[in-house]
Parts: C-alpha cells; sequence; structure tokens
C-alpha cells in the first residue's frame, strides 16, 4: 500500500529536473525552457502555484544542482540535512488537502510561487524514497558518456543505468570490447 502522495510523479520530476542539466548541455537555458519542462506536470502545479517567472530559472537551477547533491551524496545523513535545508528555505509545512476527493498531504506553501512549489515537491519525493526505500536507491548512470540521476524501482537494486538506452550501449561497447580482444 502506498501512503504517500509524492512517491510517483514528485520522484519522476526530481529526477527530470537533475537530468535537465548534461555534461555539456542544459536544457532549462530560458523561461520558455523551463516553462517547456513543467508542462507535462501542470496537473500537479496548476492551481497551487504560479506560473514560472524569467527571475525563477537561476533559483530553478540552483534548486537542481542541491536535489543533484542529495541523489550523490551517499549517506543518509548528507542527503538529509540537504533535504531539510530545502524543505526550511521553501517554508514547506505538511497541510491536509482534499482538492482531488481524496485525502493526501501536501507540503508546499498555499499559492507559492514556481521555485517554492518545486522545492517542496522534489524534495518531499526524494525524502520519500529515502524513508520508504534507503539511500540505496538513488544511482548515477554508469554509462561512460553519462550523468544522469535515476531512482533504482528494481526488486533487487540491480540498476546500474538511468535508462535502456545507456545500457543497451553500453552492453554493445563490451562486446566489441571482447570481440577485438578475441580477434
Amino acid at each position: 500500500m502506498d501512503f504517500s502522495h509524492y512517491t510517483g510523479e514528485p520522484v519522476d520530476l526530481s529526477v527530470s529536473l537533475m537530468n535537465t542539466r548534461g555534461r555539456s548541455s542544459d536544457s532549462l537555458a530560458s523561461l520558455s525552457d523551463l516553462e517547456g519542462f513543467l508542462e507535462p506536470y501542470r496537473h500537479m502545479w496548476e492551481g497551487v502555484a504560479r506560473p514560472p517567472k524569467t527571475a525563477d530559472l537561476e533559483a530553478v537551477k540552483t534548486l537542481r544542482a542541491t536535489l543533484r547533491e542529495v541523489v550523490s551524496a551517499g549517506d543518509e545523513n548528507v542527503a538529509a540535512d540537504r533535504l531539510n535545508e530545502i524543505l526550511s528555505r521553501y517554508d514547506a509545512q505538511p497541510r491536509l488537502s482534499l482538492h482531488s476527493g481524496v485525502a493526501h498531504f501536501h507540503f508546499e506553501p498555499i499559492d507559492s510561487d514556481m521555485v517554492s512549489w518545486l522545492a517542496a515537491t522534489t524534495a518531499m519525493g526524494l525524502a520519500s524514497v529515502i524513508v520508504e526505500h534507503g539511500i540505496d536507491r538513488f544511482g548515477v548512470c554508469a554509462a561512460a558518456d553519462c550523468d544522469d540521476v535515476y531512482v533504482d524501482a528494481s526488486r533487487n537494486r540491480s540498476r546500474r543505468h538511468c535508462s535502456s538506452t545507456c545500457s543497451t550501449r553500453e552492453a554493445v561497447s563490451a562486446y566489441r570490447r571482447r570481440q577485438s580482444d578475441e580477434a
């Protein structure tokens, strides 16, 4: 039974936000990029947070970096400290909500700006993962040319790549190396 409103989409949102910054690119370079990123999540924030403004862009990038520190920490104390800093900074306070007809908690401030909503939602998503499954569910892609993050939902905690694309690319590369070593 899933008791947390923050374990599904907020975790996906967190991972997606962290992965907007690659080794050589940033897909949040403008307000329109941020709006495009947030559009698939509109059903989560519309009516709760105000749409993003240009001034929000740098704060979202700072949040992204802090969330990445949580995922790459490897230590629950460090991760908890970072998450608590976010929750405190953005005034995340629990409140009972009935807006969808089903009682659930919200932690983001009412009628908040986009950064506050995004910070509270993503931090609570990652906090829920740590509480319910442990910090070892967080990972950074093992592919040599990728540093995207992921949350491992496998039963045996065996995930090593952010996507099947990276996993396949690594497997093909290893196969080709073995073939050339045998030749």
